[in-house]
Order: structure tokens, then C-alpha cells, then sequence
């Protein structure tokens, strides 16, 4: 999804703030987390925003960087950024936690936030890009109601991996609480990214789609999947995935696999004999068979379009000596 906007036209006044957080408070009967942001990073700027929420019942302070001065990691702003979570983390009386985006990459992140006063982080934000471009009418914005804009925002699925990248780099080394979000759609992905290490998750484009009652699905599909696996509660899975994986590429584990093919649902459709540098799968009499040379790289299964099984899987090798035939091609009978 794009969207353009600026900090003033989707920032609210802190009168408003104020208001919303006041009556959230009053009526949720849940912790309110209130989102700041500014336009620079003097300290002094945020203040006032921050003890207004505060005052108005907020439990957290999201720090939002989205509108911050470029290059956000530069070794002076990253010391401006740690200078006004610990002056914000002194004044207030309720917690501050930084928003992230990739604008400071998840390792570097992990490294300059591992000590800093704030008592969560939370990422990631959406994605500042060059705004799309319609090439038939002279090189143009598409969006028509900003014509000079250069910038917007991308989000959406395709933040998930980026996500769960910054939830199990940060999870390994940072001690504080994580909230996850950007890309998590379902609450199959809440529980995988609870699984890398978030402490919570945070969905936006999900509810913009689906209204808040997608909240009741999401839950609901969390509370299945729990129960279904045998897990008393969230704190059961958060982090077990980690418990399965290794920092040190050198203690990998590669087992020996290779593509097989289910001739029953192939479809012949080329994708995965097509691939420029895969010696290893041809068509062979009219069927696509995995040849000895594949290493199990899994870029044809990737490639393979059938649904809702995929005609190719990765199985266990049997390597044959050279001029035997695949096994995957023996049944053929």
C-alpha cells in the first residue's frame, strides 16, 4: 500500500492528543501507548507533547523518528537520538520507547539501543520511498492531489520478513521488550513473530483493511493455534523459535536434499526448468525430472505456481553414481 501525507496533515495537535488519549483511558480499560513525534531532535520539542499524554492517562510514549532530519543514522543524530530518549526517560513519570524504521538497520539498532533508558522498542515503521511514477504522462507523481512530492510511504505483507528480521536480531541482543509490527496481517504471524522474540505486536494495515473487528480474528486465530499445539499460554511460545537456530554460521546444519517432482500435478508450465543457472531439474521425455547435480537450493518450489500443493517439495537425497537415474525419475512406470 502507498499513501502520502506530511507531519502536519497526519499529526494531531496535542489538544487533540490529548482528548483521544483521555478518552481512550477512560474507555478501553487497557493500557493507552500515545505516539509522539516531531520535526526535529532538540529534547525540548517533545517534552511538552509527552507530559500532555501523560497527564491524559498514557501508560508508554512511542517515540515516532518517521519525520526526524535524513541521514538518521549518521554518528551524529544516532547521538542526538540517545540523547533525547534519556532526557525524555528523565522527565517523564511513564516509560519512553524509540519506533524504528530501516533507516537504522537492525544490528546497529540492536547496538546503540542495548543500553539506552527506553523501556521498549518497536519496529518497524513504514518505508519512505520515491513515489510511484506514471511513465504515460511525462514522468508524474501518480498521486495527483501532491503532484511535487518525491516521497511517500510504503507498507504493507511485504514488510513481514523485515519485521521478523528486526524481532530476532533485536530479541538476541537487546534487553529490552519488543513490539513487533509492520507486515503482520493474521494472528498466525503475530505468533510467529512472538515466536522470534516480540514481546507484543502491533497491527495497522490489517485493521485499516478489515475494520477493528479484525482484531477478534486475529485473536482468535492466536487462541487456535495455541490450543491446537498444546501451549497454556503466549508466554509458551515467545521466543522458542530462537531455541532452534544458531548465530554462528558455522554451526549450520545443512542436511543432505534434493527437488522431487509430483508428476500428478505438474503442470508443465516451465517456471522451474527455465531458471537461468539450475543445472539440476530438466524436461527429460516430455516430464520434468530433478537431475543428481541438484543441491537442494529450493529456488524451483519457489518458482512452482501450483496450488494449493506445490508440485515440487524437497525430500531427502539418494545420490545415485553417475549415469543412474534420479530416483525421483524411477517410478515413472
Amino acid at each position: 500500500m502507498w499513501a502520502l501525507s506530511t507531519f502536519r496533515r497526519e499529526t494531531l495537535t496535542v489538544e487533540r492528543g490529548e482528548k483521544l488519549v483521555a478518552g481512550a483511558a477512560r474507555e478501553a480499560g487497557i493500557p493507552i501507548i500515545a505516539s509522539v513525534g516531531a520535526l526535529t531532535m532538540d529534547p525540548e520539542a517533545w517534552l511538552p507533547a509527552c507530559l500532555a499524554v501523560q497527564a491524559a492517562g498514557a501508560r508508554l510514549v512511542q517515540l515516532d523518528l518517521f519525520y526526524l532530519p535524513q541521514p538518521r543514522c549518521s554518528p551524529d543524530n544516532v547521538r542526538k537520538l540517545l540523547d533525547l530518549i534519556g532526557f525524555l526517560a528523565d522527565r517523564l513519570d511513564i516509560p519512553v520507547a524509540p519506533k524504528l524504521n530501516i533507516d537504522l538497520p537492525a544490528h546497529y539498532a540492536a547496538e546503540i539501543l542495548a543500553g539506552a533508558p527506553a523501556a521498549a522498542i518497536f519496529a518497524i515503521d513504514s518505508v519512505r520511498v520515491p513515489v510511484p511514477i506514471d511513465l504515460t504522462t511525462g514522468m508524474t507523481s501518480r498521486f495527483i492531489h501532491a503532484p511535487n512530492a518525491g516521497d511517500c510511504s510504503l507498507f504493507g505483507e511485504w514488510q513481514k520478513p523485515l519485521s521478523l528480521q528486526y524481532a530476532k536480531i533485536l530479541a538476541e541482543r537487546v534487553p529490552q521488550a519488543l513490539c513487533i509490527g509492520g507486515g503482520l496481517m493474521t494472528g498466525i504471524d503475530a505468533i510467529e513473530a512472538i515466536a522470534l522474540g516480540a514481546t507484543t505486536v502491533q497491527f495497522a494495515t490489517a485493521v485499516i483493511r478489515g475494520g477493528f473487528t479484525k482484531i477478534r480474528s486475529i485473536i482468535s486465530e492466536m487462541t487456535h493455534y495455541l490450543d491446537s499445539h498444546g501451549h497454556s499460554g503466549i508466554s509458551e511460545v515467545r521466543g522458542l523459535a530462537l531455541e532452534r537456530f544458531v548465530v554462528d554460521e558455522r554451526r549450520i546444519l545443512f542436511r543432505d536434499v534434493r527437488a522431487a517432482v509430483d508428476h500428478t500435478i505438474c503442470t508443465m508450465c516451465g517456471r522451474c526448468t527455465n531458471q537461468t543457472f539450475c543445472s539440476g531439474i530438466k524436461v527429460v521425455m516430455e516430464r520434468v525430472e530433478v537431475l543428481n547435480t541438484c543441491d537442494g537450493c529450493g529456488m524451483c518450489i519457489a518458482a512452482c505456481p501450483t496450488k494449493p500443493v506445490k508440485s515440487l517439495s524437497l525430500v531427502p537425497a539418494v545420490r545415485r553414481q553417475e549415469g543412474e537415474r534420479n530416483s525421483a525419475t524411477e517410478s515413472r512406470e
